[in-house]
């Protein structure tokens, strides 16, 4: 954060401090509405015109070290972090000066430690996961979110204010009521009174009278800053202001006598009035001209062009490094994640887990943090029901340098935090130019088998397959799951979603012993997360290979030595360890002259993993023109619980040979 001017001032220039920031953040809205007018600012904007005073005065307290959240109205905000104006209009206009480069416009700003994002309510769950890493690092800084009453709607709010009062997490909750979410009335989008639902939770809470006076503002976050940093407790301060300017560029459906009338308490007079004449038009002066000068730099700079694009190679790892095999070690798959849980905790002081039911005795519902928080238990946190919570402040645990593991008890609940995954935990790397890293791992088990029934038996990974900069694995039981967990979060910088099927918790792990497990010979890659290659016929070319991941590897292993022994038909197995981004080389390299393709996945067709697999296939040139596809699922249809109907669903080894055998006749 650059030196705060106005924390630094003196009593005697504390006003015109204030005022100049004002007025500067004010000119600032705008010429960037003047801007967009003239066709010189794309897409959309929000401005904070009116509500200038709050962001100012809460500005005012800010320490060295603190981290800032606002959302889509952020310019304020940015400005009274310390935000360099230039850097502003060119970033909204577009430029490679732009303090992110052109990346994220006017809602999605990161510099230092300040964040913004233009989802409702997602900044709220990161703002304490950020005050909870304060709170482990024992600093005196505390985190600060600014949030709208329409914000008010998004149950993260809840969730993390229900977090964050259990933890005491030392976090500083500003409302802006400017009474209005986009077009609709507060009246008609919060029920009740706001007050009251913070104190709900044992959260603190002041609410003002209804003041633009900076001054006066100014004195109340005092209070609300000093009561975070001094109680090490949540706080909820809540400022009844207005919004002068539209929603978003001219977008206004408001009465306009309603409008008129709420000018007369725009807080720039109002500040303007208590310091002399003399000074305010110095002050205007000055901010003009350096306005002036900063839009011509920012026009003057040149467009936008140069764009990084993550490849495959940087998201799976550049490291040569041995397959992690089982390498005689009596475990089952389970058993297998624990102790690399351990194993982690013991060498990563920054590593913090979080998950429902994960402390005690209990451990998860599938006991892979079983006696966690015996050996640790500062660093197991065991959350409330709150799945889009728990990685939301996983989320900020990163941005601060941590590396937490999540645990989502089952696949199917990702849905809650899917919110989290693509448009935060996923964007914030990318938006800062890889200025912060997010190394976060969300565990969770999928699949069926198991008689859940259909809200617990799901294989949904496909719908996160396609979220850039996000990392899928999907371990079997041929390599030990605890070294890929491990490298997964001591080697990754970006979000790794960690695939784990339940069918396989039970499994012991096969060893590869001399390239041979059981009956098959193995051939595998040096990569940080391995593809592996099985044959039956010591790589011989085979008449069909199956590509398959995970929890199917046992299944695919059984079809192949029955159709050798039934049919003589000979199967070959490729086994990616990571199923998004795709290494498609690898697969070539493996499939050799292979004149039959077949790919089986737990999830549903249509639009499935393996659909990526023939594409990405097909557009690559062979010597084999007259490759045939196959694509192994399950039925376009929920999971029954009873097994003879789930089983009717699912891939099976008797479903999957039948459908083999159809298509080799």
């Amino acid at each position: 954060m650059m030196q705060n001017k106005i924390a630094t001032a003196t009593h005697t220039n504390l006003k015109e401090k204030m005022y100049e920031q004002m007025f500067l953040i004010r000119q600032l809205e705008e010429t960037i509405l003047t801007l967009f007018s003239k066709g010189e600012v794309g897409g959309t904007t929000h401005t904070c015109i009116g509500q200038e005073a709050v962001a100012v005065a809460a500005g005012s307290h800010l320490a060295q070290g603190d981290v800032v959240f606002a959302s889509h109205r952020c310019h304020g905000h940015f400005i009274a972090y310390g935000g360099s104006p230039e850097s502003l209009l060119a970033e909204v206009m577009g430029r490679e000066t732009g303090v992110c480069a052109g990346r994220g416009g006017s809602q999605h700003i990161h510099f230092e430690r300040f964040f913004s994002n233009g989802v409702q309510g997602g900044i709220v769950g990161n703002a304490v996961g950020t005050a909870l890493a304060l709170q482990f690092d024992c600093t005196e800084n505390i985190a600060v979110v600014f949030l709208g009453d329409g914000t008010l709607g998004e149950g993260l709010v809840y969730e993390s204010f229900n977090f964050a009062a259990l933890r005491n997490c030392p976090v500083l909750f500003v409302l802006e009521n400017n009474n209005y979410a986009q077009s609709t009335p507060a009246a008609k989008g919060v029920s009740g009174t706001i007050s009251t639902r913070a104190r709900a939770f044992g959260i603190a809470v002041h609410e003002d009278e209804g003041t633009n006076d900076a001054n006066i503002l100014h004195d109340i976050f005092s209070n609300a800053f000093q009561y975070v940093r001094n109680e090490h407790k949540p706080f909820l301060q809540i400022i009844h202001t207005y919004r002068l300017g539209p929603h978003s560029k001219g977008d206004d459906t408001r009465n306009a006598n309603e409008i008129a009338e709420c000018w007369r308490y725009d807080p720039i007079p109002i500040l303007k009035q208590q310091i002399s004449v003399r000074i305010a038009q110095q002050i205007e002066n000055r901010v003009q001209k350096q306005i002036i000068a900063k839009t011509e730099l920012a026009i003057a700079a040149p467009l936008a062009l140069k764009i990084n694009i993550t490849t495959t190679t940087q998201l799976l790892g550049t490291e040569e490094l041995p397959a992690p095999f089982a390498h005689g070690k009596s475990l089952t798959f389970i058993q297998a994640l624990n102790q690399g849980l351990h194993r982690i905790l013991a060498a990563s002081p920054t590593t913090i887990v979080l998950g429902e039911d994960i402390s005690g005795s209990y451990g998860g519902a599938f006991k892979a943090s079983v006696g966690l928080s015996h050996k640790f238990p500062e660093r197991i946190i065991s959350t409330p029901i709150s799945e889009a919570g728990i990685v939301a402040w996983a989320t900020g645990l990163a941005l601060m340098g941590y590396r937490p593991i999540v645990e989502i008890m089952f696949g199917d609940f990702l849905t809650l935090a899917a919110d989290q995954i693509l448009n935060h935990a996923c964007k914030y790397p990318w938006l800062s130019g890889n200025k912060v890293s997010m190394p976060l791992v969300i565990r969770t088990p999928m699949g069926g088998h198991r008689g859940y029934g259909p809200t617990h038996s799901q294989s949904i990974e496909k719908m996160f397959l396609g979220i850039p900069e996000l990392t899928v694995l999907a371990p079997c039981h041929l390599l030990d799951p605890g070294e890929i967990l491990y490298r997964a979060n001591q080697l990754s910088s970006n979000p790794v979603l960690f695939i784990e099927n339940k069918v396989l918790y039970s499994h012991p792990l096969i060893n590869t012993i001399n390239e041979r497990c059981q009956e098959f010979y193995v051939q595998t890659t040096q990569h940080q997360y391995p593809t592996l290659h099985l044959s039956l016929v010591n790589f011989e070319t085979p008449d069909i290979t199956l590509i398959t991941y995970g929890g199917n590897v046992p299944l695919a292993m059984e079809v192949a030595k029955s159709m050798l022994i039934s049919d003589e038909i000979v199967i070959d197995l490729i086994i990616p360890t990571a199923i998004a981004p795709l290494s498609v080389d690898t697969l070539i390299m493996y499939l050799g002259q292979t004149p039959n393709i077949a790919v089986l996945e737990e999830g549903t067709r249509f639009l499935g993993w393996g659909a990526e697999i023939v594409a990405a296939l097909a557009e690559h040139k062979t010597n084999t023109p007259n490759r045939r596809y196959l694509r192994i699922t399950a039925e376009d249809c929920a999971i029954p619980a009873a097994k003879t109907l789930e089983e009717q669903i699912l891939p099976t080894v008797k479903t999957t040979i039948n459908k083999l055998q159809r298509f080799l006749q």
